[in-house]
């Protein structure tokens, strides 16, 4: 999103809505590299910290993921108000 537009400019919503949209599939995509990694690692040893390290991405994936959905969520909540006041 171009943070210099007014923020009623036509397309600023739609735009935070693809934003957001887009945030939470780089997330969904996170998750299933890091689902890989550790399900590669089951018939090995791991390297040391290497489960504390995929738990704590996981962790950071699911914050992220939810930081993307409350901004889809206001997004949506936003433009509701917009068609509420336009109508």
């Amino acid at each position: 999103m171009n943070i210099t537009s007014p923020a009623n400019a036509p397309n600023a919503i739609p735009e935070a809505s693809r934003s957001a949209v887009e945030g939470i599939r780089e997330q969904l995509n996170r998750l299933d590299r890091n689902v890989a990694e550790v399900a590669k690692g089951e018939g090995g040893t791991f390297a040391p910290g290497s489960r504390d390290r995929a738990l704590v991405e996981q962790h950071e994936i699911l914050q992220a993921a939810r930081a993307n959905a409350r901004s889809l969520e206001t997004a949506n909540q936003v433009l509701g108000t917009i068609i509420d006041i336009k109508v």
